[in-house]
């Protein structure tokens, strides 16, 4: 239901900006970045790997691969039993990305993206040279989630 919420607010913003407009204000022309969600799913079964108790979300680490002295903002939805890690902290600047997500000791994937903000007429982030590494992975589109398959035999 929040999720739904979530959405909704989303697209009552997106239809009640309009950034061809000249002279808009830039606060109704605002969009902020997209978030980023991964779901840590079994490769064969495609189970989600929190929810089926073989990960505990307490064991999430996200390292900053290029300052380790930074720590990294995430967010793990846990709600609904969505189960799923969301870094929503990419984009308000001009940055590059190299982070690297284990579950305790174990190295699961690494994920890059550069991130352009734009601050013309209508602010917005473009992203660029997206990868995930050291891992299979699908983008399920209807819920914009990308869905790490991790091969939990090994």
């Amino acid at each position: 239901m929040r999720k739904l919420f979530y959405v909704l607010c989303t697209v009552i913003i997106f239809s009640n900006s309009s950034c061809d407009n000249a002279g808009a204000d830039p606060v109704q022309c605002f969009t902020p970045p997209s978030p980023f969600s991964f779901e840590l799913v079994d490769k064969t079964t495609k189970e989600n790997l929190f929810t089926n108790g073989t990960y505990n979300s307490k064991d999430v680490v996200i390292k900053n691969l290029d300052d380790t002295s930074k720590a990294v903002k995430y967010d793990f939805i846990s709600e609904n039993n969505l189960n799923i890690i969301r870094l929503g902290y990419i984009g308000w600047q001009t940055e590059t990305i190299n982070y690297s997500i284990s579950i305790g000791n174990k190295n699961i994937f690494q994920f890059h993206v550069e991130a352009k903000r734009i601050n013309a007429e209508c602010s917005h982030t473009e992203y660029s040279n997206f990868e995930v590494k050291n891992a299979a992975y699908e983008l399920d589109q209807t819920k914009g989630v990308y869905k790490i398959l991790v091969d939990t035999k090994n």
